[in-house]
């Protein structure tokens, strides 16, 4: 069985090419990031060199990191420490809130629209990519536009964006149903679902057989170092697909949609190892100050309060 877990994550690791960047911010942003948010570089190597990556390919992944605004980096006597940095703390809120939300929030048929008219070809060009990340999609070339529960406080959003000066918004309702079909396509095309639902597929094809694999081992047979490398594996394929999914009330989105098939079987596979890793974690991190802390409070309401609190 042992055997069969090292081959799914050799699997896993190939299927397609991964970034070390992005792999670091999966590990900092699920591991990390309520434990305190601050590793030593030896630390990094420690858990990704028995996957496969080297040390100069975290070193080189952490100080590109650091160049571009995710990480802060301290040195002590010849050690570098990296914690993530106020930039990195809000980028990390924006994306949890939704890979581990545990359902989609109830909608009121309302919109919220933010015309960029006034803003100038390179600002509009920044908002447009901010907003979509943040689960906005383009209207026209000059509206972006969002289902009003997906956001919350509008205002706050374009303040932490710098925009509340160029944009201008509105909310909208939605009362004449009889053209709700041409409204879903408009929504499929602006939002791109076909490719959201591909990247889904891919990975339900993907994690499936594990799910199924894990059904068949008890707590014993899995290693704790397997236990940490299908987690952040998990997490790193499905945080990619997640943050470009607009996460839509159901109303909007079509029949049969597998981000919601995607989503259970994260969680599934997520909770059955999530343990384990955790500890595992804690026996091989080091901080400036020495043992990583313990999870926070918020790190436990994780897909909806399902994750196991560790005993004192």
């Amino acid at each position: 069985m042992d055997t069969k877990l090292s081959q799914f994550i050799q699997h896993a690791l190939t299927s397609q090419p991964i970034s070390g960047t992005s792999l670091i911010i999966s590990l900092y942003g699920d591991a990390l990031h309520h434990r305190g948010g601050e590793v030593w570089l030896g630390s990094l190597t420690n858990l990704l060199e028995p996957m496969g990556f080297t040390d100069r390919f975290v070193r080189t992944s952490v100080f590109r990191l650091q160049k571009e605004g995710w990480l802060d980096a301290e040195k002590i006597g010849r050690r570098s420490y990296y914690r993530i940095s106020e930039r990195g703390q809000n980028q990390f809120r924006h994306a949890e809130s939704k890979i581990y939300q545990s359902e989609q929030p109830d909608w009121d048929g309302k919109w919220d629209l933010l015309l960029l008219e006034t803003a100038d070809k390179e600002e509009k060009a920044r908002l447009k990519k901010e907003l979509s990340w943040l689960g906005f999609g383009q209207l026209n070339t000059s509206l972006m536009a969002a289902p009003s529960s997906a956001q919350g406080d509008i205002p706050t959003l374009l303040n932490e964006l710098n925009a509340s000066e160029q944009v201008i918004y509105f909310r909208a309702d939605y009362p004449y149903s009889r053209s709700e079909k041409n409204l879903k396509q408009l929504v499929a095309d602006s939002w791109s679902l076909q490719q959201v639902a591909e990247h889904y597929h891919h990975f339900i094809t993907l994690f499936r057989p594990l799910a199924l694999l894990l059904k068949e081992l008890t707590d014993e047979q899995i290693s704790p170092e397997h236990s940490f490398q299908l987690r952040l594996l998990l997490i790193h394929f499905y945080r990619r697909i997640v943050l470009k999914d607009p996460q839509l009330p159901d109303e909007l989105l079509p029949a049969q949609w597998e981000g919601q098939i995607a989503k259970h079987l994260c969680t599934n596979i997520y909770q059955r190892v999530e343990l384990a890793a955790t500890r595992y974690i804690s026996e091989r991190c080091e901080t400036t100050v020495g043992e990583l802390p313990q999870p926070t409070t918020l790190y436990f309401k994780r897909f909806g309060g399902a994750l196991k609190e560790i005993a004192a």
